[in-house]
């Protein structure tokens, strides 16, 4: 599983790593690619489930985005 610092941010709602977000710019925010949440998360705040699902979504997209290089 993935390591996290305890200040990673991830979407509220489906918890993806804001790694992944798009968009955003010195006047926007960036939003959830997956479900389009601009609320976000942090790991310490994320309950023992949640995490194991963060993790497992961060994984899954991780190999995603290398697959597209």
């Amino acid at each position: 599983m993935t390591k996290f610092s305890e200040n990673e941010m991830f979407c509220n709602k489906c918890l993806l790593h804001d790694a992944f977000w798009t968009g955003g710019n010195s006047w926007g925010i960036d939003s959830c690619p997956r479900c389009g949440s601009r609320e976000t998360i942090l790991w310490k705040d994320m309950s023992f489930s949640q995490q194991i699902r963060a993790a497992k979504y961060f994984d899954e997209w991780w190999l995603k985005k290398r697959k597209t290089k």
